[in-house]
């Protein structure tokens, strides 16, 4: 009997931090690598991980949309797409998810979206990861409803907390109301350089996130040309010969994400120890950190 599929939705309410190119890249060692049967699902109307997966020009854009299956409240099998790499399937996204909130942020049944559009999803695959939008709205509320988990990736820099807060208590509050099954997988520290301000910025927010029960994902993803690159030829960027680092970072990384997985009982994030956070904005200079402390920042790459 097959296991029940892990469902993982990856969200940052913060723009530009990496989030599809975490989605792709572990999709496609999960998928080529690691032999599991992998659905993507783009839930993000600007279509990025669409066309990462090279799917883009390959689907029935009448029917084989996210929004298709969202509004014809149609299985996944109707609307799915075997994408050019091996044991990944992708459902596509387009621009009309631009009208999700009004279509469905109203209904009652907004929050059943996807748990009805993965309805026997177990069956087929092995892990559906969620690209989201960078913004709290209805598909991602109901993404969540349908995860197992939620994963946020981020960069190694101030700004990219902001919201983090926001977004772990939404998280929780569909743990409460909804969903008992979601929990908070990790986060994920993209496009890292060994430079003493990523050092520092990382010490500290291991040791902040630790004490609010939250897990930083190891290692963190180095910095590398391929992404780049990957994006200019829209594949994955651990598909291509210069991508060796980022390859290395990132399956590293999926196999510590399928270990976290298996936890029978994920720790809850400590929502008043991450607020603490915003109380030591005030001064971003040193996040909380002395001088003294980055005289003993350690190599985390």
């Amino acid at each position: 009997m097959r296991k029940a599929a892990q469902i993982i939705t990856f969200a940052n309410i913060k723009g530009g931090v990496g989030k599809t190119t975490a989605v792709t890249n572990i999709a496609y060692l999960l998928g080529v690598t690691l032999n599991k049967r992998v659905l993507v699902i783009d839930s993000d109307d600007q279509g990025n991980a669409t066309k990462a997966l090279g799917v883009r020009d390959l689907f029935d854009r009448n029917h084989e949309t996210l929004w298709s299956g969202l509004s014809r409240k149609v299985g996944y099998e109707e609307v799915i797409v075997e994408s050019p790499y091996k044991n990944i399937w992708v459902i596509p996204s387009t621009k009309e998810l631009k009208a999700a909130q009004n279509e469905f942020g109203r209904s009652a049944r907004g929050l059943k979206l996807f748990k009805h559009l993965l309805k026997g999803v177990e069956k087929d695959f092995d892990y559906v990861l969620i690209d989201t939008k960078p913004q709290i709205n209805i598909l991602l509320q109901a993404a969540l409803a349908a995860s197992n988990w939620y994963l946020i990736p981020s960069f190694p820099e101030p700004d990219s907390y902001d919201g983090f807060l926001d977004l772990v208590a939404e998280c929780e509050e569909i743990h409460e109301e909804e969903n008992p099954k979601l929990h908070l997988l990790g986060v994920l520290i993209n496009s890292v350089k060994k430079i003493p301000a990523h050092e520092q910025y990382l010490k500290f927010i291991g040791k902040h996130l630790k004490a609010s029960n939250v897990n930083l994902l190891k290692p963190f993803v180095r910095v590398s040309n391929a992404v780049a690159t990957g994006n200019l030829h829209a594949c994955p960027a651990v598909s291509i010969g210069s991508g060796r680092s980022v390859k290395d970072d990132f399956l590293k990384l999926t196999k510590t994400m399928i270990k976290l997985a298996e936890v029978k009982k994920p720790l809850r994030p400590n929502l008043a120890k991450l607020g603490v956070l915003k109380e030591k904005q005030a001064d971003e200079r040193n996040w909380g950190l002395k001088d003294s402390d980055l005289d003993e920042a350690v190599d985390l790459l």
